[in-house]
């Protein structure tokens, strides 16, 4: 904690050193050579252990006052819901992130329903419920899966709407390891959803929802456009 790492680095390695929160890079990779390119206002949910999310304003990264805007996995959606990581209940993380998805999953499990995720992660030797169980157990038509993706879904579309309601940008990509895997099929619903709870109905012909095209390289690759920005 508080460790001052781009002084220690730029020290040790004698060059240039930035740092930078890794989905505000996913997004601006995204931004710059990926799903959301031409935009002039962007917003990223990456949905994975938790649900992080980064700005694009005006054709900028967006950190706020104090370096810490951009967190919509803590929009709150549910004031009675589940304990997020956070303290706090009800956060879009604790809905709808991998992790929320795996404990409903092993709740369904506990209280007598019947699913194929438990056997397919001991298959795999997974301890924990990764992108490729979740399609894998999806595949099998998985009921409990298909459940709990659902739910995940909706409230994802929910955040969405209130990122659009709020911040009126042109597009909203949906990255991380399921969007990845997933796309057009994981990201329907959250699309479909979203446009119900749009402030105003005619934003569903402006407003693009869509996976980011970029995968596992987004964060490398936006980490190399905003160095050289901040080089030039």
């Amino acid at each position: 904690k508080r460790v001052p790492l781009r002084t220690e680095l730029r020290q040790l390695l004698r060059v240039p050193v930035f740092v930078e929160n890794d989905v505000n890079v996913g997004l601006v990779g995204e931004h710059a050579l990926g799903a959301g390119r031409g935009c002039k206002n962007l917003v990223g949910i990456f949905v994975g252990t938790g649900i992080g999310g980064a700005l694009i304003l005006n054709g900028d990264l967006y950190d706020g006052s104090r370096g810490g805007a951009g967190e919509i996995g803590h929009t709150i959606l549910a004031v009675d819901g589940p304990l997020c990581g956070c303290g706090h209940r009800g956060c879009a993380e604790a809905l709808a992130s991998r992790t929320a998805m795996e404990r409903d999953v092993r709740a369904a499990i506990k209280s007598g329903r019947k699913s194929n995720v438990l056997k397919i992660m001991k298959k795999k030797k997974r301890e924990r419920m990764t992108s490729s169980i979740i399609v894998a157990a999806l595949k099998k038509n998985d009921l409990v899966m298909r459940e709990v993706m659902e739910r995940a879904q909706f409230y994802l579309g929910i955040l969405a709407a209130n990122a659009v309601n709020l911040l009126d940008p042109e597009c909203v990509v949906i990255g991380g390891g399921i969007a990845e895997r997933l796309k057009d099929s994981y990201v329907d619903p959250i699309r479909e959803t979203a446009y119900e709870y749009f402030l105003r109905p005619d934003d569903r012909d402006r407003v693009r929802i869509v996976p980011g095209k970029l995968g596992d390289d987004a964060g490398a690759l936006g980490a190399i456009v905003l160095a050289r920005q901040r080089l030039s």
